[in-house]
This record gives C-alpha cells, structure tokens and sequence, in this order.
C-alpha cells in the first residue's frame, strides 16, 4: 500500500539533482504528472511507483512507505516537572532525563519527552545518541555554574555541560541517586559550623564524594528601595510590616533565615510560612525587585544584578561535591581545569565571589 501522506518523491529528485521535467522523461510521464505525484494529488499506480524508484535509485518503501519512526530513549526521571522538553545525560551506565521548566528557558533541550510511566520516560532525542552520551549535568543554586557551563561550551573539549539551578540539598539528593555528575553545596552544620561535609556524609553514596571549592560567598538580605531605611540588621527582620520572600525548604538561604531568625530570639513561623516562596538566588532578588517582596536571603550577586541593597548575613564556602571516581572523567577534568582558570576567575570576582579558594580539594568524604 502507498503512503501519499508520507510521499518523498521530491526530496530524492532534488538530491540528485533532476527536474520534474527529467524525471518524467525517465519515467514516462508528463511534467505535470510528476508534480501531481509529489504534490500528493495523485497516487501513482504499483508499476509508476516502481519506475520512479528505478530512475531515483531507491526502493518503493522510501519514497512511499511510512517514514521511520523517531529513536527513542528510556531513561529514569530525574524529577517531576512539565512534560516536555528535557536536559537529558548518560550516569554511571544509565540514562537519566531532567524536565527543563522556567529556569531552563534559555538552554536548548536535549530531548522531548514523548511518554511517562512509573518513574521513567520516554524521550525523542533532538541531538546524535552519541552527543547526548557526553553531557555532563551542573545541580546547584549558583549562578558561577551557569557561567562556568557556558563557559566550558565556548570552548572545544569534550563534554557539553547542563547547569540546572536546584537547591543544594536537591544536588545533594540527585547526586545520591547518580542523576548528576556534579551537585553545588553549601550548607553549614549547624552543630559544628563546617560547610557541607555533614550533609554530604549522610547521603550514603557507595563511594567517597570530593569536595572542591568553586568560590566564597556573602549571603545575606536583599532588600528593595523602599526597605532599606528599614532593614539596617538581622534584627529588623522582626519588623512585623516587613514582607518576606522565602526559599523552599533545605536550601541554604533558608537554613541562613531560620537560624538568623533563632539567633534573634524568634519563632520560625516568619521563615516558614513567608509572604512569598519561590526557588534560587536570582528568584528572590527578582521578586523583591518587582515589589512582591521587601527582603529575602540571597547572595551578594544576585543583589547586584537587580540593583538591590544588600545586607550581610554570612560568609559561606560554596563547594562542588564529585564521587571521586569521576574526577578521572576528561570531561570533569576539563571543567576544574576552567575552573582554576585566570579568566574564568576573573569573571566570578566581579559579581563579588571570593575566588581565592577557586579549584581547592578541601574533604573527601566517606558515607556515614
């Protein structure tokens, strides 16, 4: 049976570079034949379709069959989220897809996801299987590893790097599940006052997690015009007429909130039930910035990129936290290899990270 729904006449007499005219000299037909045929208001009797896949040098099947249906992949679902298009890598031997929502408009998808079932999807790739396999996925709530992303896929080298902001302990827990290569931390143990190794520890990874420091960092409140007169301190957060903006729960800018708010003899009950919630750095200052909100805790960075005043809160130590068997990967090589690099330095400093520490292996971390 013919497929005129799927007729590719045309596009195998353009490859090589015939006429309508010329083909239907070789088929015996007329000029207008030929274009009935391809424009699909003709079918072709079983002994034309033969003769026009002679004088194109093809089978049938290719110029009237059913066209071929899209490869698709299964993978494990790195997290819930819109169907759709998809951030898509290969993890310790198992293909893993990441929905890409609001915060990955700006990069281009891998994949589309096609089907989801039980914890899996189905995706159609939009790139060679053979690319996809040498992606490498960033997790983590800092703007530098959005830089240090495009940085790395500027340049020749293997690897093509996917930075997904996510708090810190969603990197922690992705990382725990091999659904990323590299899961950006800091989160301070509140019972010692070291960065990150407590977390890190209680994943219970199968093999020792590096950590190694991507920058330093002031974490503090952003806080919009209006609000400056009225937050100088820690201490004006009791304000009751100050609306705050909120992070979701096991970030590190709300750990900072919670135990600022503790530190000032507080309940929590502002921290955990804020005006507004929403999810990264940039989320909060763009909400205070918009007027939704009068503060809320970020970074120094996302401050300066919305024009905000900015009160210090903390100082922390943002690490990068890699099982150490993948520090031999020469696409991971590659990026500690910018990391440590001048240029790549120099950017960071600007927004106001402290990039002395840039690059430095400060644990390596065995499971609890």
């Amino acid at each position: 049976m013919l497929s005129m729904s799927s007729n590719r006449v045309r596009p195998h007499r353009e490859a090589r570079g015939l006429s309508q005219v010329a083909l239907a000299e070789r088929v015996g037909l007329s000029r207008q034949s030929v274009s009935a045929i391809e424009a699909g208001r003709a079918t072709p009797a079983v002994d034309v379709a033969l003769r026009l896949a002679r004088a194109l040098d093809c089978r049938v099947e290719e110029l009237f069959g059913e066209p071929p249906a899209a490869p698709t992949l299964s993978a494990e679902s790195g997290a819930r989220g819109p169907a759709g298009r998809a951030a898509v890598a290969c993890i310790a031997g198992r293909w893993v897809s990441h929905p890409l929502g609001q915060d990955g408009l700006r990069t281009a998808a891998d994949a589309i996801v096609v089907a989801e079932k039980r914890g899996r999807v189905e995706v159609e790739p939009l790139r060679p299987v053979a690319e996809l396999r040498d992606n490498v996925i960033l997790m983590g709530c800092a703007s530098g590893l959005g830089l240090l992303a495009d940085r790395l896929n500027s340049r020749p080298g293997a690897g093509r790097f996917s930075w997904l902001p996510r708090s810190s302990t969603s990197a922690l827990e992705a990382l725990a599940r091999q659904h990323t290569h590299v899961a950006g931390v800091h989160l301070m143990d509140p019972r010692t006052g070291e960065p990150n190794v407590a977390d890190v520890r209680r994943l219970g990874h199968a093999e020792p997690i590096v950590l190694i420091t991507l920058a330093r960092w002031e974490a503090g409140l952003v806080v919009r015009g209006g609000a400056r007169r009225l937050v100088k301190g820690p201490g004006d957060l009791m304000r009751p007429e100050l609306r705050l903006v909120g992070r979701e729960a096991g970030s590190g800018a709300q750990r900072l909130l919670e135990r600022t708010l503790r530190e000032q003899g507080a309940t929590l009950e502002r921290a955990r039930h804020p005006a507004l919630a929403v999810s990264g750095h940039l989320d909060v200052a763009r909400a205070v910035a918009m007027g939704a909100a009068d503060a809320g805790v970020a970074t120094r960075d996302a401050a300066m990129a919305f024009g905000l005043g900015f009160v210090p809160l903390a100082e922390e130590r943002y690490d990068l936290a890699v099982p150490r068997s993948g520090l031999t990967d020469p696409k991971l090589e590659r990026l500690f290899g910018v990391l440590a690099s001048s240029a790549f330095r120099r950017e960071l400093s600007v927004l106001g990270y402290d990039v002395r520490p840039a690059g430095e292996r400060v644990a390596e971390v065995q499971a609890a």
